[in-house]
């Protein structure tokens, strides 16, 4: 079975006291790899499988 999923960035935010009190790098700042109007295609078929593997690292779990 193929699938498509087409994500558009709309917009990208920081929270720096969320980062503070979560992450491992609390001063890391905003994602330098997300900018709005990106797009991204991911694919689901038997010979590509870009939602298990987040595009082999292009795409971020995260987001």
């Amino acid at each position: 079975m193929k699938h498509e999923c087409r994500i558009t960035v709309l917009e990208t935010k920081c929270f720096p006291k969320l980062q503070e009190q979560y992450l491992a790098d609390p001063k890391s700042g905003p994602c330098p790899f997300f900018k709005p109007g990106d797009t991204f295609l991911l694919k689901r078929a038997p010979e590509q499988d870009d939602f298990y593997h987040l595009m082999n690292g292009k795409f971020c779990g995260e987001a």
